[in-house]
């Protein structure tokens, strides 16, 4: 049993909490796989019961629960059951000054996921479970070969009130999976990097929102320019504990495993290449990082959130650093700083092992790009429709309804991602900007949307919002991975980062690991 924790920062405010973007494995665009049947356009009635199943309770039952009595009051006669099966968290408040900090301490049982898949596989095997399934922790590539599910990119294209012009649809076609759409994402997000202009200058570089670099890219960038004065990246090189994409494992480390992600691990042909010296190679260039100065030295032990909460809070960041990665939450701070702003939200993980950093120079410098050059999202809320559904007209309907403007701004989806609606998506800024989105007014306790934006804070939105788009415009990949060969990675490098293991070992292992679960 795992307890996972992280601590949320909140200004005056209990806000819904978040957690991080689902993960799961995609391989190439080949080896098309042909889905059961492919779909007609469903035409018949909306009507009867339908059943919607998600592994994680914390993020995904509120969001549901509130979709299924809206769609059901807009559709009589329809039943929408909602069942989730994780164990919801424990809940820690503490107060100091106008701050709120709640910490989430999940137990987190690693069988239990495990148990949740083996079950809705042998529901999908035997033409039976739900109607629609989250895709929040079930290695879909695995349904979709199998033709257990639909091919919804099909049930779009061939539904004549499907209205594809409303949505950012490249964010679709990057989640292709062997030529179909299997499931749908609701929202995504991405990460982007800023730099400093006091150590970088513009001229000098090729940076904005319509560039994109890799975290490799930007430290041979920094190479020559280190003299010691200021760190290259605001991370340590590797944190075992943390709320990153990656699973547990956070820092350098995780984000250039993060961008090597599909050259070490091919899900699609069941291949793993952990040991052809690129995974060595990576490990030890943290360390050979760490060594130079180039960024903080690694977090062994997962920081104590209860210290934490003790504490007194951020303190004014006193360092400057060459680049800082950041979450596409944080733009509207890029354009928002010199008017006296402050996002009205701000979320630490603990032990993430990363430093705020001065920020009065920074600027955008490109979204994140892979090892290979391609530009990934990820996402939370994702759905997919079960290929023997006895009642494929209405849960249809359900999906397109979570799709739907309302529900995209439903203030029970993830408060950091973007909506996939264009429309929702651009009010979503909006109500972020003025915090109506997380129910505060004018001084931050009103109404929603009481707060109206002057000159200054309507140009910062419409700056926002257009590198929100530049930088979207790039999206076109999406790494599928899968979560139990996430588990063994972070498993191993624990040890070579405590060093208990050399890097050749821990390649080793892992591959024996990877190939023997790939191959069952």
């Amino acid at each position: 049993m795992k307890k996972l924790t992280a601590l949320f920062l909140i200004p005056a405010l209990a806000l819904a909490l978040s957690l991080t973007a689902c993960g799961g494995s995609v391989g190439e665009n080949s080896n098309r796989v042909e889905a059961a049947g492919t779909p007609e356009a469903l035409n018949g009635e909306i009507g009867g019961e339908i059943t919607v199943s998600a592994f994680e309770s914390l993020t995904q039952r509120p969001f549901l629960e509130e979709a299924a009595r809206l769609f059901e009051e807009q559709y009589p006669g329809t039943k929408v059951n909602i069942e989730t099966f994780s164990d919801m968290p424990e809940i820690k408040t503490a107060e100091q000054g106008n701050m709120r900090m709640q910490a989430v301490q999940m137990q987190e049982d690693p069988s239990a996921r495990s148990d949740y898949i083996s079950r809705v596989n042998t529901a999908l095997m035997s033409g039976t479970g739900a109607d629609i399934l989250a895709a929040d922790v079930l290695p879909m590539y695995q349904f979709a070969e199998s033709g257990q599910l639909m091919d919804l990119g099909a049930l779009m294209e061939a539904d004549p009130d499907f209205d594809l012009s409303a949505y950012r649809t490249n964010i679709w076609e990057a989640l292709r999976y062997k030529g179909s759409l299997w499931y749908l994402p609701l929202d995504y997000a991405f990460d982007y990097f800023t730099y400093d202009r006091s150590l970088i200058r513009e001229s000098d570089v090729d940076f904005g929102p319509s560039s994109a670099w890799s975290s490799t890219e930007l430290l041979d960038l920094a190479a020559p320019l280190f003299d010691g004065s200021a760190k290259i990246f605001n991370q340590s090189g590797y944190s075992r504990a943390g709320g990153s994409s990656m699973g547990m494992t956070s820092g350098v480390f995780a984000r250039l495993l993060k961008e090597q992600y599909s050259s070490l691990i091919d899900l699609a042909n069941r291949q793993a290449y952990f040991t052809n010296g690129l995974f060595t190679q990576m490990l030890e260039s943290v360390k050979t990082y760490e060594r130079l100065g180039y960024i903080n030295e690694s977090v062994s032990a997962q920081m104590d959130a209860g210290s934490m909460m003790r504490g007194n809070g951020p303190s004014l960041p006193t360092e400057r650093f060459f680049f800082k990665p950041k979450n596409n939450f944080s733009l509207q701070q890029e354009f928002t700083r010199d008017l006296g702003q402050r996002t009205n939200v701000m979320m630490m993980t603990a032990g993430g092992g990363s430093l705020q950093g001065i920020e009065d120079d920074d600027a955008i410098a490109g979204i994140e790009a892979d090892a290979k050059g391609q530009t990934p999202f990820t996402f939370q809320y994702g759905y997919a429709m079960n290929a023997a559904s006895k009642n494929q007209q209405t849960a249809w309907a359900f999906l397109k309804f979570l799709l739907s403007e309302e529900m995209q701004l439903s203030t029970n989806l993830n408060m950091l991602s973007l909506p996939l609606h264009n429309e929702a998506r651009a009010q979503k800024a909006e109500l972020v900007l003025t915090g109506a989105f997380a129910g505060l007014g004018a001084e931050g306790g009103g109404a929603p949307g009481v707060m109206a934006l002057d000159d200054a804070q309507r140009e910062a939105l419409r700056l926002c919002r257009e590198a929100t788009e530049q930088l979207s415009d790039q999206i076109n990949s999406y790494t599928i991975r899968d979560n139990t060969i996430d588990a063994m990675i972070q498993a191993e490098v624990q040890y070579f980062f405590d060093g208990v293991k050399s890097a050749d070992e821990v390649a080793t292992a892992l591959q024996n690991k990877v190939e023997l679960y790939l191959n069952e």
